[in-house]
Order: C-alpha cells, then sequence, then structure tokens
C-alpha cells in the first residue's frame, strides 16, 4: 500500500503499514458483548474535590502510529470525571457540608466542543453535561424546567453559544440556550417515528439525521419549529442509518451511513460531491461508522465502534491513519462512539502535550465501554 498523503503538510508521510490494525471479521458474539455491556452500565456518583483550578495532570503519552511511523497523534489524557482534568480544591463551604460531589459521566454518546465548553450527551444520567475545562465548573441541561430529556444522543453548539441536542426517545432536538434554558424544538410535524440521531448547526441551518425515515433534514432556524415545507428540506441520498453528521470549514455536509459503511459528502447546495468507505477488512474500509468530526487541515474523523478505532481521512476520502484500539486501557477505544474536535485548549491541559510533539489541535472520544469513557488526544506531527 503507497503512502496517503492529504493537504495538511504534517500528514504528508503517514504509513497505514506501519500500524496495528486488527482483523475486521468482528464475531457476533463480541457484538453481543459489546452491546449486552452497553446497554447495563453502572452509573457511579463519585466524590471529588472542588474549589480552586489546581496544576496540570500527569498522564503516559501513547503514540499513533506506532513508533515505527511519524506520529501524527498522540494519547493524552482519559477521564469521566470533570475532577480528572479539572481538578479543584474544596472550599470551606464544601468542608462544613462534608465534601462535594464531582460531576461524573454516566454513559456517554454524542459529544462537543466549543470555547472552553466541552458537552456530553448522557444516556445513563439523560442529561447533558456542560463542562467548563478551564474553571472546572460545571451544568447539566435537561433535567428539570419544562423538558426533561429521555435519550439525548447528540449535541452540536452554534456560533451563538446555543446548545442543540437529538433526544432519540423524545423525537425532536431540543434547543437550550447557554444557561440550559429551552428556546425551540424541532420535528417533522406528524410523524410519530421521527427519531434523530445527530446534529449540526452553521449559518443558521440545523442538519438532522433522522434513523426512522433514513433521511438527513435541515431546518431554517429563523423559521422556528419547522412546521411548512419552506422550512425543512431533504438531503438527497441512500441512507441507511445515518448515525452521523459533521460539517468543514467550507460549509459541506459529511454524513455517516451505518449500514452501508461509507460516508457521503454534500456541497453547500446539499449537492452530492462524493462517497468514501465500503464494508470489508482492508485499509480504508469501515464498520459502522458512527459520530463524525473535521479538522482544521480537512481531516476527517470517524468513530467506528465495530473495528474499535476512530479513522482518518483526508478531504478525498483516502484514509491516512487509525487510532484507538479495542484494548480497555490508556489510547484505547473499545466502543468509540462520539468525536469532537478542539482547536484550543485551557493551558493546563496543552500542557500535557509532550516535548517532542507538535500539537496543531485535540481530539475528544467518549466510549461506550471503557473504564474511562473519554479520551483526548492531540493531532499534528512528531519533532
Amino acid at each position: 500500500m503507497t503512502q496517503l498523503t492529504t493537504a495538511d503538510p504534517s500528514f504528508s508521510d503517514c504509513d497505514v503499514r506501519a500500524q496495528a490494525y486488527p482483523s475486521h471479521r468482528v464475531t457476533s458474539v463480541i457484538r453481543g458483548v459489546h452491546r449486552l455491556l452497553f446497554r447495563c452500565s453502572v452509573i457511579v456518583v463519585t466524590v471529588g474535590p472542588v474549589g480552586c483550578v489546581s496544576s496540570t495532570p500527569q498522564f503516559d503519552a501513547i503514540y499513533f502510529p506506532s513508533p515505527a511511523a511519524p506520529a501524527h497523534a498522540v494519547f493524552l489524557a482519559s477521564f469521566d470525571r470533570l475532577a480528572d482534568i479539572a481538578p479543584r480544591s474544596r472550599s470551606f463551604v464544601d468542608m462544613v457540608r462534608g465534601g462535594a460531589v464531582s460531576p461524573y459521566i454516566g454513559r456517554p454518546a454524542g459529544i462537543a466542543y466549543r470555547n472552553g465548553l466541552f458537552y456530553v450527551c448522557d444516556g445513563g444520567l439523560n442529561v447533558v453535561h456542560v463542562w467548563d475545562l478551564k474553571t472546572g465548573l460545571a451544568q447539566r441541561f435537561g433535567e428539570t424546567g419544562d423538558v426533561i430529556l429521555a435519550e439525548p444522543v447528540a449535541v452540536a453548539v452554534d456560533e451563538h453559544g446555543r446548545v442543540y441536542v437529538a433526544d432519540a426517545s423524545r423525537g425532536e432536538v431540543i434547543e437550550f440556550d447557554a444557561s440550559g434554558q429551552v428556546l425551540n424544538r424541532y420535528r417533522v410535524d406528524g410523524d410519530k417515528h421521527y427519531r434523530p440521531v445527530a446534529v449540526a448547526v452553521r449559518s443558521g441551518l440545523l442538519y438532522v439525521a433522522d434513523i426512522a425515515r433514513h433521511s438527513v433534514d435541515v431546518f431554517a432556524l429563523d423559521e422556528g419549529r419547522a412546521t411548512g415545507e419552506g422550512a425543512r428540506r431533504s438531503v438527497p441520498g441512500e441512507f441507511h442509518f445515518p448515525m452521523g453528521l459533521a460539517l468543514d470549514d467550507a460549509g459541506s455536509l459529511y454524513v455517516a451511513d451505518a449500514m452501508n459503511a461509507r460516508v457521503h459528502v454534500f456541497d453547500t447546495t446539499l449537492t452530492p460531491v462524493r462517497t468514501f468507505g465500503q464494508p470489508g477488512n482492508r485499509y480504508g474500509d469501515l464498520g459502522k461508522p458512527r459520530h463524525l468530526a473535521i479538522g482544521p487541515d480537512g481531516v476527517v474523523f470517524i468513530a467506528d465502534p465495530e473495528f474499535a478505532h476512530v479513522h482518518l481521512f483526508n478531504a478525498r476520502g483516502q484514509l491516512l491513519m487509525m487510532l484507538g484500539g479495542r484494548e480497555d486501557r490508556p489510547g484505547g477505544t473499545p466502543l468509540p462512539l462520539g468525536v469532537a474536535i478542539a482547536r484550543s485548549l485551557p493551558q493546563r491541559l496543552t500542557g500535557m502535550v509532550p516535548s517532542d510533539f507538535r500539537a496543531d489541535y485535540f481530539l475528544f472520544v467518549s466510549d461506550g465501554i471503557a473504564s474511562k469513557s473519554i479520551s483526548l488526544y492531540a493531532i499534528g506531527v512528531g519533532r
């Protein structure tokens, strides 16, 4: 296999042959175990320190690909509590109360990151966590008020800080403001089986993937709740369980088509541009692609729970490399579900990047069965 390149020169010497890529012949027994573990995740509440932010956490760096090739990703940390990466010392009030409960993720699904805030859909607690990675403060959306979340599976944040949550059981997308107040709700009127599982938003348009009708809909936000033909358009495409959506900097829409094992790309007019990926057991094949994220360099990150990896493709649909792995260990991704890009992070987190690695941006990955449910990677190039 020849080396694959992208427009970003930092990936120009990435060779997928140097990586340990497991067999794609995933047995039905393994799939059954994954499903059982995912459905039977135990929700745990842990007690952790709160107060002033403390020093940078220390973790062992793990590089991808393997040392036989230049590194383009490095594992930095895994966590399931806010205190794991933004620990806070106890305040006087906490000591009087006997301690404080540290925000904890029960069962993560879709994730997002914007302007220092990390958003996690939690299918165990049926809330969306909003964690400030700089201050260590936390909020939870959807547990009180007019709308109680039932099955939050995907989240997106627009340029104004408004938060859009796909709730598969409620059959709608709920729009929250930055404080967690409900602003609007989006669904297809008259469709009792609407089941949104992925969202993306930009420039007044909300994109929603619906696995009940195997379609992707576009809502015009300035028209409020979609009630007429002018407020919703269907994206053309033969989808079979569209499970992930992402927008690149140019406004192109990427759709992860899970059961067809491929990704569709549409331009800003929703005209099909290309598809990539296919079922199989070769480099560049996909299992069941889930959520997507696009890096600032155009690299496409695809969470693939069947293959227990995150695939990295360039914008032309060529495989660059993979990261993660089936083992439940630091750097592993036994059941990756969500991915989110952070162009920058608070200094205490960027301080974890090894001195021999240049980080261009960062990747969060949520996992359905890992002992630590969120992993953080730096993306760039080894020095």
